[in-house]
């Protein structure tokens, strides 16, 4: 691993602070495979910004103490254009960096894992939910697997229609079949034994269903809300907890569910607090903010990158080295609560003490409305109908 080594065979994105540690501190090398490009280009671009606003904001709080001395972290992202071969050839580049930060989405986190495990490498993972991918032992994982998603909304919902019929629309990926799963189980905990996993263009363009949940891209989901004629009493894509979605088309009533919303707050043990971080953030997104987006919300995805940098650079101090082996067994130790919410690995590698919640749009915004404890209002289910 590189310690203060420059060298990395690409453009490092240089840090736009003033360093608020002594003069000459070697950097802590944060290299990222990130999709600058191609179908995850949205995600990938709004996970860069919250990983690069990470590291700024940790070198303004003094940087990361390492082996006794002050550390500065800067972000090193290479485009891996969307496929599992860019992957490969970033992290080929990024190989001597101190931490290595995983890409956005479940197929380019496994094929990044696939890597880490051959060459004892850790990845920090913010942007692939599969439950599989999870479960890799290179990988460590901040935010919520993939059979949680649609099994919050159900969760949310079920009780106010006893019985539901359901049909999950997903996409072709771990991810899309993880959701299903999750959804599956849900419904049959829930009493809503009749789930039916479609493929989306399977979907009929008037569901005879109590409820539509949809878990492929963006882009699948998106054209499926568009194209429904008649909507069901409950329908919910996880492309909707994304802003821009509204710009497709009606979407009054969709229900999103999220990884993060701005307006959820936590009592932090580690890291900024939420309200700091979001006036950081806000002011890092202010280009996407006003790029033709109805909606100013700062996006999970940047959130989610943000916070993997977090528990790195947690695990980081915990140990006092930068050894992937140690920072690992430190990271399946560590319980703590960041602005993204709880931190905690189950037996099996999964993220197990996060919680998602359960956005709605309404009037072009979207309202918080799961769980009860923060919700701004109940999810209005039956509008539509």
């Amino acid at each position: 691993m590189c310690h203060g080594d420059r060298s990395l065979g690409v453009v490092a994105t240089k840090p736009t602070y003033d360093r608020l540690v002594p003069e000459g501190a070697d950097p802590l090398i944060i290299g990222a495979p990130m999709s600058l490009t191609g179908r995850y280009a949205t995600m990938g671009r709004l996970a860069a910004a919250g990983l690069r606003q990470m590291a700024e904001d940790a070198a303004h709080a003094g940087g990361v103490l390492v082996s006794g001395k002050r550390r500065v972290p800067e972000v090193v992202i290479v485009d891996d254009a969307s496929t599992r071969s860019g992957v490969r050839r970033a992290l080929g580049l990024l190989a001597q960096a101190d931490l290595l930060v995983g890409p956005y989405g479940s197929d380019l986190v496994a094929a990044a894992g696939a890597w880490g495990l051959a060459r004892g490498r850790l990845i920090w993972n913010h942007g692939g939910s599969a439950d599989d991918v999870q479960r890799l032992r290179s990988v460590i994982s901040v935010s919520s697997p993939a059979s949680v998603y649609l099994r919050t909304v159900l969760e949310a919902v079920a009780q106010r229609i006893p019985g539901a019929t359901v049909i999950v629309a997903i996409g072709r990926g771990a991810f899309g079949r993880a959701a299903a799963e999750g959804a599956v189980e849900a419904g049959r905990r829930f009493g809503a034994d009749d789930v039916s996993v479609l493929r989306h263009h399977e979907v009929p363009d008037e569901p005879d269903v109590d409820i539509v949940l949809a878990a492929g891209s963006f882009a699948d989901d998106i054209a499926l809300v568009e194209r429904l004629r008649r909507r069901p009493p409950v329908l919910a894509a996880v492309g909707a907890g994304v802003g821009g979605f509204d710009a497709a088309g009606d979407v009054e009533g969709v229900l999103a569910p999220s990884q993060w919303e701005e307006a959820v707050r936590f009592q932090v043990d580690t890291g900024p607090r939420s309200a700091d971080v979001l006036r950081s953030l806000r002011a890092r997104m202010i280009p996407f903010l006003t790029a033709g987006r109805s909606s100013s919300h700062i996006d999970y995805p940047v959130a989610q990158a943000y916070a993997a940098g977090l528990i790195a650079l947690r695990c980081v101090e915990e140990v006092g080295v930068v050894d992937d082996g140690a920072l690992a067994d430190a990271a399946r130790r560590l319980r703590c609560t960041t602005f993204f919410g709880r931190f905690g690995l189950g037996p099996d590698g999964c993220q197990v003490d996060h919680a998602m919640v359960v956005s709605q749009w309404r009037h072009g915004s979207r309202w918080l409305v799961w769980p009860p404890s923060l919700a701004d209002a109940g999810a209005e289910i039956d509008a539509r109908s």
